[in-house]
């Protein structure tokens, strides 16, 4: 009524306009999103980086800042930031400058803000959008993961240069993929090769696991992957990742019953917003799955996973390289080869190769709580006591499903 009493304002020569914002508004009515009502909508979308830069060099126009405080660079780490979060980031950094200073009796105004104190920040104040959905990326990098070097490769191809290099992509009118789902047995490092993929292309990062999914509500699975999916792409660029994702896309057709009804409510919703994907820049979806047989075949095709990666159990080589990752804090005897011990250690995932690590330490201590180093008798003994849980017969399985791809 208030929106139609406009039109007598107009016709007499007064003229009121009306402005209105909202950050749902899908929960706006359709009666006032018509002409004649609200006849404009514009949408104001998150900062991209070169607006992050200019808002950034706005908000620290007065603050004491170190000559080699780099604002680009805070600015691309900055992804689906909006200018109060920026304005937040900026007071942070301010607020970690001031107290480093008070411990160093430093308040006569001859302090500075430094890089270390916007990485405080940085780890501090996140974006809103992404809150409640979000997980923190550990500080994994590639070195942090022994072997495995034409996975990392093709990963680093296929996620960190569409991301961090989009421009490139559209200048040739290439198209970036749009998924990727890695498969293998338990424990080779699926899950932990994400991680550092999404940290490389300094990407926000969402996880989804089947248990976060399924609800006891109807429709509320598929509510939050749908939010999930949005906010994604307000921070682009994003990397969606599900964990488990046999649970999610399982095949369908399999039951009638209450989990299976769910299941297929929750695929027909990825295949949706997957599909959604190719008119969306910046966004790409990763998987694991310990059953890539389980996976609907719907998945599978072209423009949803594009990319279907084998994860096989480490070699020797590569078992060596986890040795001596899981082995650089440790302090250990001279008498320890790794390459011996990798050389024992056959059939073993990385997982256990970090547990059998951890392992010997333990049993040092056990020996004597004072101990110094960690001895080859040590690892010896902890390998008597352990089975690799794969097997042959289960690896030839994983690699006969790659063969069929």
């Amino acid at each position: 009524m208030l929106m139609d009493s406009n039109k007598s304002f107009s016709a007499s020569g007064v003229h009121v306009v009306v402005v209105a914002a909202t950050n749902r508004v899908d929960s706006i009515d359709p009666a006032l999103r018509r002409s004649g009502r609200f006849d404009a909508e514009i949408e104001v979308t998150t900062p991209n980086e070169d607006e992050r830069f200019h808002i950034l060099n706005l908000y620290t126009k007065k603050l004491p800042l170190e000559p080699n405080v780099d604002l680009r660079a805070i600015a691309a780490s900055c992804n689906g930031y909006v200018g109060a979060d920026l304005e937040a980031l900026c007071r942070e950094a301010f607020m970690s400058a001031f107290r480093q200073s008070s411990k160093s009796n430093q308040v006569d105004g001859s302090w500075n803000i430094t890089m270390d104190d916007w990485r405080h920040a940085r780890s501090v104040v996140g974006p809103s959008i992404t809150r409640g959905v979000v997980v923190e990326v550990p500080k994994v990098s590639w070195e942090d993961i022994g072997g495995l070097k034409d996975i990392k490769k093709k990963l680093q191809q296929s996620v960190e240069w569409p991301l961090r290099h989009s421009e490139a992509f559209a200048r040739l009118g290439v198209s970036p993929i749009c998924g990727i789902l890695l498969h293998g047995p338990p424990g080779c490092s699926k899950t932990t090769l994400v991680k550092a993929a999404a940290h490389a292309a300094q990407a926000s990062f969402f996880s989804l696991s089947g248990a976060e999914l399924y609800s006891m509500y109807v429709g509320e699975g598929e509510a939050l992957l749908r939010n999930t999916f949005r906010r994604a792409q307000l921070a682009a660029p994003s990397i969606i990742f599900f964990d488990e994702a046999d649970v999610v896309a399982a095949k369908r057709g399999g039951s009638s019953s209450g989990s299976s009804v769910v299941g297929e409510r929750l695929l027909s919703t990825l295949l949706t917003e997957m599909d959604g994907l190719e008119q969306i820049k910046g966004i790409l979806v990763l998987a694991a799955t310990n059953r890539p047989q389980a996976i609907d075949a719907a998945l599978m095709r072209p423009g949803r996973f594009d990319l279907v990666l084998y994860v096989p159990p480490p070699d020797f080589e590569a078992r060596y390289e986890i040795l001596r990752v899981h082995t650089r804090g440790m302090k250990l005897d001279a008498d320890v080869d790794l390459r011996r011990v990798a050389e024992s250690t056959d059939l073993f995932t990385g997982a256990e190769l970090e547990g059998l690590c951890r392992e010997a330490g333990i049993v040092a201590l056990r020996e004597d709580i004072s101990a110094t180093v960690v001895c080859d008798r040590h690892f010896q003994a902890v390998l008597q006591s352990l089975t690799p849980a794969l097997t042959w017969d289960v690896i030839e399985s994983y690699s006969s499903f790659t063969k069929k791809k």
